[in-house]
């Protein structure tokens, strides 16, 4: 006679169960690469669309000083916004000192939550507007002294700093994570940090600094994002 060789109940749950740690350990660390590549050529991706605009600005208005649109007013901001920017891109919603359009809540890299942050976006005098890709804008304008000590340019003169969610308002809504900062200067568009040392940017850039130059420390490496930033 033969006999049928089959599994017991016992050992399909075992089977089972061993299974859903395979897959618990796994699908984590897939999804988590999945989404470092994702963001890695969508943050590149914005930054080529910032400097297209920077230059489609210049032919079509003529050389910017970033000290001409900005006077410390939401007039001068939106001003700025309605010329250099709405005309480029393909604009689904857009706020001005007005709520809506940003996450209630966004934190620093190192888990400090965000001090000057409003239900309407970072700080005041700002446009808020999302593109139709579902990309988050937050520009709002900022003194020199801002603009040295924390977002890493050298200026003598009142500048333009733009947050940029990858994701929109879902999380984690965590600046270095997917969100990026970059600083309007008469170069155009440029990361903030990118006027300070590898050293001082990849501490930024940490697990114990305010992930502000992560947009400059992952372009310095070749768009590539650490284990820090997702």
């Amino acid at each position: 006679m033969r006999t049928k060789n089959a599994f017991t109940l016992a050992e399909t749950l075992v089977a089972l169960a061993i299974i859903g740690v395979l897959a618990s350990i796994t699908i984590p660390s897939i999804v988590n690469s999945y989404n470092k590549v994702v963001y890695q050529v969508k943050l590149r991706k914005i930054y080529a669309v910032l400097a297209q605009i920077s230059q489609y600005a210049v032919a079509d208005y003529g050389e910017m000083s970033y000290t001409d649109f900005y006077d410390g007013s939401s007039e001068k901001v939106q001003e700025w916004y309605s010329n250099y920017m709405k005309p480029y891109l393909k604009i689904d919603k857009e706020c001005f000192d007005e709520s809506g359009c940003w996450a209630d809540e966004v934190k620093h890299l190192n888990g400090d939550e965000v001090s000057n942050l409003t239900a309407r976006g970072i700080g005041g005098n700002i446009v808020t507007f999302r593109t139709l890709d579902g990309t988050l804008f937050n520009a709002d304008g900022n003194v020199p002294e801002d603009l040295n000590n924390l977002f890493g340019i050298d200026s003598d003169v009142d500048g333009l700093v733009l947050h940029v969610d990858l994701n929109g308002i879902k999380g984690p809504n965590i600046i270095g994570k997917d969100i990026f900062v970059f600083v309007y200067t008469n170069k155009g568009f440029v990361p903030a940090g990118n006027d300070r040392d590898k050293d001082f940017v990849e501490q930024e850039c940490s697990e114990d600094g305010a992930g502000i130059m992560c947009a400059s420390k992952i372009a310095r490496n070749n768009w590539k994002f650490g284990d820090e930033n997702l």
